[in-house]
């Protein structure tokens, strides 16, 4: 079958002052080509985007990263189908000599659309916390963080689903 496709990208990455800046944007596109009015009818599409945004403030470190995608197949005449996922996070390293204080929030959103049906987004809410000292030759890591799932319909496996871990790492260096 012959379909034509397209696409472009564009990524950036600077320094300014303190902060460092990058970000990325594409997408591409296809469709049939053929001329027939029902195969002309199909047709994909993507794209994307990234900011992250991380400032060197001396012992404090702010952070924060930010992402979409969204992408969508067929038409409205033959069902149209869209997916939309996105995801942020903020967070700081904080320095405490050779110590370090690591805090992170975050969420996702997932959404999956049709003509049929409007999908209210799937959501994941996080939360980190992190500590790290080095003791002689001795390293100590510990780490404890969250994640909570909800679906706005109600609908989805996993509805209410959440937990917590907590991490330790002991390295010797010689």
């Amino acid at each position: 079958t012959t379909h034509t496709t397209s696409g472009f990208g564009l990524g950036f990455s600077g320094t300014f002052g303190p902060a460092t800046i990058g970000f990325t944007q594409a997408s591409a596109s296809s469709a049939d080509a053929t001329g027939d009015t029902d195969a002309a009818k199909l047709s994909t599409s993507w794209s994307t985007m990234g900011l992250g945004v991380a400032i060197d403030l001396g012992d404090i470190d702010p952070f924060l990263s930010y992402g979409t995608a969204e992408g969508s197949a067929g038409s409205v005449d033959r069902n149209k189908v869209k997916h939309v996922h996105s995801g942020s996070e903020i967070g700081l390293t904080y320095a405490l000599g050779s110590d370090t204080i690591t805090v992170v929030v975050g969420s996702l959103s997932d959404q999956y659309d049709t003509q049929a049906a409007v999908d209210k987004p799937t959501t994941w809410s996080t939360m980190e916390v992190g500590y790290a000292t080095m003791v002689g030759p001795a390293s100590l890591a510990i780490g404890y963080g969250t994640i909570a799932k909800a679906d706005g319909d109600g609908t989805a496996s996993g509805d209410g689903y959440s937990s917590t871990d907590l991490d330790v790492a002991l390295s010797i260096s010689f």
